[in-house]
């Protein structure tokens, strides 16, 4: 499983939060959530990684000083094609596969008999909620993600991206082959400008390892 890299470079006049944020395009009514954030100061660099392996999920949504926020209860592995419910048992709303669905989606009903904000994500975050499903309605999930990054000022895990993107966003494209994006903010005058550049992970990995392995042997022999 491909695991993919976001790093951020920092070169801009103060700190700053780079979230990954995803959008499902063609599915109605979700908001999607800050789904991977790291902090980087002044010269400083941070980074995001994670694997394309889905999610469902429930989530408590709660106003937290005028900005929304969905705190997941329950986050489960789940494959594209599969069908779920939510039931209510135990005292406390939970999710339980049900069967299949149309191949690349993901589908979830509410039969809790309570308003429920189902959601899915990936790499064990949620990253697209449905607010306020009533009882016997669903929420449907084309699973195409688009993935965009931007820079915040205050932002929170779960919480909904609005107009609190400060700089940004741009549109995360990895080309074939590639898994690593790095965002550089960098100052021209008193504006913020971001770039994305791509390379290969995986290519740097094998690199490496392999000029540790030209060092050992020439260790060996030098010895």
């Amino acid at each position: 499983m491909t695991t993919y890299y976001v790093d951020f470079n920092n070169q801009a006049s103060q700190t700053w939060t780079m979230a990954v944020y995803q959008e499902l395009p063609n599915s109605i009514g979700l908001q999607s959530v800050s789904w991977k954030q790291s902090t980087a100061p002044v010269g400083g660099s941070t980074g995001v990684s994670w694997e394309e392996s889905y999610n469902v999920a429930i989530a408590d949504y709660k106003q937290e000083g005028g900005r929304g926020v969905y705190k997941a209860s329950q986050t489960l592995k789940a494959a594209l094609g599969t069908a779920w419910e939510i039931a209510f048992e135990d005292n406390v709303q939970q999710l339980r596969p049900v069967g299949t669905t149309t191949p690349g989606q993901i589908l979830i009903n509410n039969k809790s008999k309570r308003l429920a904000n189902p959601g899915i994500g990936m790499s064990g975050q949620g990253s697209v909620y449905k607010r306020d499903v009533v009882d016997g309605a669903s929420a449907q999930f084309l699973v195409t993600p688009t993935y965009w990054v931007g820079l915040f000022n205050n932002v929170i895990l779960g919480e909904v991206i609005s107009s609190n993107v400060i700089v940004g966003p741009l549109q995360i494209k990895f080309p074939s082959g590639m898994n690593r994006a790095t965002l550089d903010a960098t100052m021209d005058g008193s504006s913020i400008l971001l770039s994305l550049t791509y390379s290969s992970a995986l290519m740097t990995q094998s690199f490496v390892v392999q000029e540790r392995l030209k060092l050992e042997k020439l260790t060996l022999k030098a010895g």
